[in-house]
């Protein structure tokens, strides 16, 4: 097995055959050979082994293999942060102090980035773990840290990901407690704020979308047809996006709904549906189908 074809079909099966893929991991970590495979290797094992499989001590095991053995160069500093997070969330603490003053000294970007970078990924993995009051301090600390900065910093991505991710977790969830949406919309605001300083106008309008689906959530019907077509609006400005468009006129159309808007409604919905009939991978086309759902139900 290449490492290409280790980590393609681990995301695959990450979740539903953790415990073989854990073990393919530890069978194949020398397949980890520099730092970005490092980086790229410690992405997976953690999520499966710590977040799938509850066993941080053995995903800490594991990331100490695999990052001890780098040579000490810039390129190695993010694994030095991954190693960080696998120690902390095992329990040593200690540890993970060693780990992250190793990655700030690896580095040769802004020492700041590259803890504000390790302390966001950490953020989440503690609220994917339900510890949502540790979690949440620990993340706006970090906004308050990459905010504070005069300058673009190098954990920008990471701190827009990591927002990314966390909001759309919680937007999953079934029921949510009002500290948990207060932490949603937080964490969409922050996506948007920092993809406009790290991404592309893709990631933009993608962000845009993630806001709108959540003030759908919230009952906030108003904000979410803002945000539907603020998105809409970068698309027209900048070029074409056909799966993109279609989703944004789902969300304005669910936001209709909420406003007791039939019309609009129904040509919000109109205008998805004749976007996604040009979709030609099936897969995409189930998703749309799944969200139409949702906002027709």
């Amino acid at each position: 097995m290449d490492f290409d074809t280790l980590i393609q079909q681990g995301w695959a099966r990450h979740d539903k055959d953790s415990a073989a893929l854990a073990a393919d991991l530890e069978a194949n970590s020398a397949l980890a050979a520099d730092a970005p495979k490092t980086v790229t290797f410690l992405a997976l094992a953690s999520h499966t082994i710590g977040f799938h499989m509850k066993d941080w001590p053995r995903a800490r095991k594991l990331a100490e293999t695999v990052v001890t053995r780098l040579n000490a160069e810039p390129a190695a500093s993010p694994a030095w942060g991954g190693l960080a997070i696998a120690q902390f969330m095992a329990g040593d603490e200690t540890a993970a102090l060693a780990s992250e003053c190793r990655a700030v000294e690896l580095t040769d970007g802004d020492p700041v980035a590259a803890l504000a970078r390790t302390r966001v990924l950490l953020a989440g993995e503690l609220i994917e773990a339900g510890r949502l009051e540790e979690g949440a301090r620990l993340y706006h600390a970090v906004l308050n840290l990459a905010r504070a900065q005069d300058r673009k910093l190098g954990s920008d991505r990471a701190v827009a990901v990591t927002s990314n991710n966390l909001a759309n977790n919680l937007l999953e969830l079934p029921a949510r407690t009002p500290e948990q949406d207060k932490l949603m919309l937080a964490a969409a605001e922050a996506a948007l704020e920092f993809w406009l300083k790290a991404g592309t106008w893709e990631n933009e309008e993608r962000a845009e979308y993630l806001l709108a689906l959540v003030h759908n959530k919230l009952g906030r019907p108003d904000d979410a047809l803002a945000h539907a077509g603020r998105g809409l609006e970068v698309i027209a400005a900048n070029g074409e996006e056909v799966v993109d468009e279609a989703f944004l006129n789902l969300a304005a159309a669910a936001a209709y709904r909420l406003k007791g808007d039939q019309n609009s409604h129904n040509r919000a919905l109109a205008r998805a549906d004749e976007l996604a009939q040009g979709f030609a991978d099936q897969g995409l086309k189930d998703w749309f189908m799944a969200e139409r759902a949702r906002v027709t139900a």
